[in-house]
This record gives C-alpha cells, structure tokens and sequence, in this order.
C-alpha cells in the first residue's frame, strides 16, 4: 500500500513539475483558467463566455465564478448549474490555493483527474450532479486535510467506496449517493468522528446493516437507504445518536420491528423507514420523538393500532402510514396536531370516523385515507385554511353529504371519493374551483344535478360521477371545460339531448353516458373531437342515423351505441377507421349491408345482433329474402305477360267473328 501510495505521489510531482513548466508562472492563473474553460466546455454549450484571455495580471478574478484573494490568487471556483458539457483537466491541480472547489450540476463527464490531489487547501469540494465515471480516486483527497464538504452526489462512480477518506480528520459532510458504488459501507468509516452528515443513499450497496455507524456521536443526518439492500433490521444502536435529526433508511430491505431505543433521539425531526420490511406493532414508547415533524412509515408490514401515546407529538407537519395493516379505530388526536399537512393512511383496515376538528389547524394540504372502513360524514373544515390541494377518501364508507364549504375551497386540484356512501346534491361551486383537476365521485348515492352555468376552465382534467342519481339535463357549459379528457356520467338518470357543445372539447378522449335517458340524435359535431379513443353511449333512447362523421375519428378504438333506437345504414366509411377495435351497434333498428372492409370482418356477431333488417356479409339468411322479392317480382311480370297475351287473343278472336 505504501509503495503504491509512493509512486502516486512521485506521478504526481512530475506531472505537476510538467504542467508548471508548460505554463509561465506568472500567467499561470490566467492561462489555467483558459486550458479549463477549453477542457470543460463542450463544443455545443457557449458557456463560460466571459473567460476571455487579457493582459491585465488580475483579470481572471472578474471571471463569472472566480473569487481571488488579494493576490490575485484563486481560492474559489464554483461554476454551477452552467451547461458545460465537457471534461477536468489535468491542469486543475495547479490551482493550489483553491479552498472551495463546486462545479455542481454542470453536465461534466470522464474521469477525475489525480492532478487534483494537488489541492490540498481545500475546504469544499462540490462535484454534484454530474456524469463523472469509474473508480472514484480516493487517493486525491488523502492531503486535504481540511476538507470539511465531500459531496460527490448524483454521478455514475462504481467499484468499492473509497477508503482513503478516513484520514480526513475535519470531514463533515459525505455525499457518495446516487452513484454505482458495492460492496458494503466500509467498517472504517465509523473512524470519521466529525462527521456530521452522511449521504450513501442510492448507490447500490449490500450487508448486514451498518450498526458500527452508531460509533458516529456527531452524526446530524443519515441517509443510507434507497436501493441498498442490506440484511437484518434498523440496529438498536442507532438510539444513541444523540445528536441525529434525519434518519432515512428508506427501501433497503431492512426487517424486523421499529426499536424502541429510537425513542431516545429527542432532536429528530425526520424519520424516514418507508418501503421495507419491518413488521409488528408500532412501539408506544415512540411518542419520545418529541421534535418529530415527518414520519414515514408507509409500504410495510406493521400491525396494531396507532399508539395513543402519538397524541404528544405535537409538532408532526408529514404522517404516512400507508399501505400496512394497521387497524383499529381512526386515531382521533390527529386533528389536534396544530402542524398537520400532509396525512396518508390509505391501504390499512381503520374504522370509525374522522375527527370533527380535522383541518381547523389552517395547514392541511393533503389527505388520502382510501380503502379503510371510515364512516360517517367529511368533517367540514378540512379546507379552512385554504391550503387543501388533495382530498382522497375513496373506498370507504363515508356518508351523508358532500360539505358545501369544499365548493368554496379554491387550493384544491383533486376530489376523490368514489365507492362510498355519499347522498345529496354536490356543491355547485365545486363544478367552478379554478385549479381543480379531477373530480371523482363515482359509486355515491349522489342525486340532484349539475349546475347549468359552468365556468370557463383549462383545469379540470377529469369529471367521473358515474352510478349515481344524478338527474336533469347535461349542460351545454360543459363545453367550457376546454380541457376535459374524461367525461364520465354512466348509470345516472340524465335525460334531455346530448348538447352540441359537448363535442367542442378538443383534447377528451373518454366520453361514458351509457344507461341514461339521453335521447335525440347523435350531433354530426362528435367529429371534432379528434382525440377521441372511446365513445359509449350505450343503453339510451338516442334515434336517428349514426352520422357519417363519425368515421373521421381516426383515434377511436372502442364505440359502443347499443341498446338505443337508431336507425338507417351503419356508414360505410366506418371501415376506414382502423383504430376501431371494439364495436357494439347491437339491439338498434339498423339496416342495409354491414361494410365488408377494415376491421369489420373480425367483428363478432352480437355486435349487431338485435337489427334484423341488418345484413352481415357472411349470412345466408339475409339472400333468400332478396331472392324472395326477386322471384316475387319476376313472377309478378310473367303472369301480367300472360295475361295481357290472353286478353289480346280473345279480343282478336272477337273481332274475327
């Protein structure tokens, strides 16, 4: 090792000895700063542009990202977020006063240069976000003894973690995550007593979990999850971290049960062990966490309830517990959190209902608590701050009406509650919210009808409140919803025509009003719906004939009109449409030929059965009653021949006599 490390340094010397020797000493900021510009700028990018040669000696410390001291000496170069699309040079270690080294997000490819161990008055060295490959070199950071920031975050490193890093007595900030890195988290690593935030989170590693990072009493915050895979559980160990404020362990396949000494860790404020393993009930003595604000539990195996003792926790801002197989009543201390924004409980087997005071915290932004056993009505001031973006309660037993002041609560982009138990009217001003995206109100017991004035709105996106009972007619104003892509009314009982308007949506691609009471025509207008891929307008009392337009729907892949009272031919352009890949024209009053072209013929025969006027290609029975009529009138023809031939002879014969 010691020879090895030698010839590195020998390399080294010499390379620095050429590289001095290529460059005049007293230019060599000003020229180094150029060889880099040209090394680190891609041939595409036009950035760095004010790095241009001069004869001023000082000259370089106007340079976008040059910071000199005052002898013109540059003791930092941060040239972030520029897109340089290009490569280090060698000639960065010339540098040797530099103290702050960030080229962050910065497209940077290749290699890092071992030049750069040259720079051994480094404090801060930023090399985040970019595409730099292979080993990291580990040898380069062995003389900067000062180096406080090591963050390599975010670039395409492989092999082994770098040992070398634990000689760095003053190192407080790691960050290796986001990279390629095996093997495991070396055991040395508990040796870098300053440490105070360590990032090996998404970088691929494997072992039993770390338990000897608990050795690490400076430790601010640990992120050593997400998509490691480790072995074993959360080491009970880690409850002596006094001074830890984030621990994220977060999908690494960790198993076993929360320990109960985490308790201990009265400063942290984030705990992140969502998407593992962990299995058995939720320790009570957890509610020791007394600065927790986001906790993060969701996507695993825990069981029981939800501990009363959680009600202390009086500073959680972010709760989610999704997807376990938690139980019991709805813990009800949750609406008095006066910091709550964000609750996700979705997935679990809650019962009971949701506290009365839920949202009068002014905070809520966000809650999901789909597939419980919830019941009773929505609270009333979830939005009485509003804040409220997403309200999802679907699947549930919810019941009783829709709050009147949601129509007012002008922060939310999605309604979800479908599957439920809900009756009444839904709010007028619901249908007018300007950031709502998506209304989902589907499998209610929801009644009245929507309101005939619409607004103009380029943001609701979805509009499902199918089997329901919602009655009236479909208003034309929904014309106004110029973004609408899914329009959903099926199993209701609205009556009245289809409004001309409707079909002036540009971008729907689902229209449903399949068992209403829909009557009238189909409008020719359905054609300048372009993006259409599924019509089904199914079981209604719609008459007259399908309209040839129909057939420029060139996106549509499903068109369901059975069941109605139509009439006429099915257009023969139909065969062109070769997105059409589910057709239903059954129990119509339908006439003439089936077209024989396109994907007509793998069309099965019950999509139009119920027309017996309607003549398929392939059946038979449809010819002997055109053969019928032919031989009736052929028939017809010969007997009047006949006839007028008798009349003929025996008025010659009279005359004759």
């Amino acid at each position: 090792m010691r020879t090895t490390t030698s010839r590195v340094a020998a390399y080294l010397r010499i390379s620095l000895f050429l590289l001095i020797s290529s460059v005049g000493y007293a230019d060599s900021y000003l020229d180094v700063l150029m060889k880099l510009k040209s090394s680190m700028v891609g041939p595409n990018s036009s950035a760095l542009q004010d790095w241009e040669p001069s004869s001023s000696p000082s000259a370089h410390c106007s340079f976008a990202g040059v910071t000199c001291d005052q002898n013109s000496r540059v003791v930092s170069l941060n040239v972030s977020f520029r897109p340089l699309f290009g490569t280090i040079p060698p000639e960065i270690g010339l540098l040797n006063n530099l103290v702050n080294l960030t080229i962050s997000n910065a497209n940077l490819t290749g290699r890092l240069p071992l030049q750069m161990a040259n720079l051994k008055s480094l404090k801060v060295l930023n090399i985040s976000g970019n595409g730099f490959q292979d080993y990291f070199p580990g040898q380069i950071v062995v003389g900067m003894t000062e180096l406080e920031v090591l963050d390599a975050f975010n670039n395409n490193f492989t092999g082994p973690l770098p040992v070398e890093i634990v000689s760095l007595k003053n190192l407080k900030h790691l960050s290796f995550g986001g990279n390629y890195f095996s093997g495991e988290i070396p055991e040395s690593y508990s040796e870098i007593q300053s440490l105070e935030y360590l990032g090996l989170n998404g970088i691929g590693l494997n072992g039993t979990a770390p338990l000897f990072l608990s050795l690490l009493k400076n430790l601010r915050e640990m992120y050593i999850g997400y998509f490691n895979t480790y072995t074993g559980g959360i080491p009970p160990e880690f409850g002596t971290l006094s001074k830890l404020r984030v621990l994220d362990m977060a999908s690494c396949n960790i198993s076993g049960e929360i320990p109960a000494s985490l308790s201990q860790l009265k400063l942290l404020d984030a705990l992140f062990l969502q998407m593992n393993k962990l299995t058995g009930h939720i320790h009570p003595e957890l509610s020791g966490l007394i600065s927790l604000k986001q906790l993060d539990l969701s996507l695993n195996c825990l069981t029981g309830e939800v501990p009363e003792s959680f009600s202390a926790l009086k500073n959680l801002t972010l709760v989610q517990l999704f997807k376990n197989n938690l139980r019991g009543p709805f813990p009800s201390f949750v609406g008095d959190y006066p910091n709550l924004e964000v609750l996700q409980v979705w997935g679990n087997n809650f019962t009971g209902e949701l506290p009365e005071n839920l949202g009068r915290n002014r905070k809520l932004l966000l809650l999901d608590v789909t597939s419980n056993q919830i019941e009773g009505k929505i609270p009333h001031d979830l939005c009485k701050g509003g804040r409220l973006k997403s309200l999802i309660l679907m699947q549930n037993l919810f019941s009783g009406p829709i709050p009147e002041e949601l129509g007012a609560c002008e922060s939310l982009t999605k309604l979800r509650a479908m599957k439920n138990q809900l009756n009444g009217t839904i709010p007028a001003g619901i249908f007018n919210l300007p950031l709502l995206k998506m209304i989902e109100l589907d499998h209610n017991l929801l009644s009245g009808e929507i309101p005939e004035n619409l607004s103009i709105s380029d943001s609701l996106n979805q509009l499902k409140v199918a089997y329901n009972n919602i009655a009236g007619k479909i208003p034309p104003s929904i014309g106004n919803l110029t973004n609408l892509n899914v329009l959903s009314l099926q199993n209701n009982r609205f009556n009245g025509e289809l409004p001309e308007e409707m079909f002036n949506l540009k971008v729907i691609s689902i229209i449903n009003v399949s068992s209403n009471n829909i009557s009238g025509e189909i409008p020719t207008s359905i054609s300048g719906c372009i993006s259409l891929t599924t019509v089904d307008f199914s079981r209604n009392s719609l008459s007259g004939e399908i309209p040839k337009a129909i057939s420029q729907l060139r996106d549509l892949s499903i068109l369901n009109l059975s069941r109605n009272q139509l009439t006429g031919p099915i257009p023969t352009d139909m065969q062109d449409m070769m997105s059409l890949t589910t057709l239903d024209l059954s129990y119509n009053s339908l006439n003439g030929e089936v077209p024989s072209g396109g994907h007509f013929p793998a069309f099965d025969e019950a999509s139009f059965a119920g027309n017996p006027n309607l003549c398929l290609p392939r059946n038979v029975t449809c010819l002997p009653s055109i053969y019928s009529a032919q031989h009736s009138h052929a028939s017809s023809f010969g007997t009047s021949k006949l006839l007028i031939t008798a009349m003929a002879l025996v008025s010659a014969l009279l005359i004759v006599e």
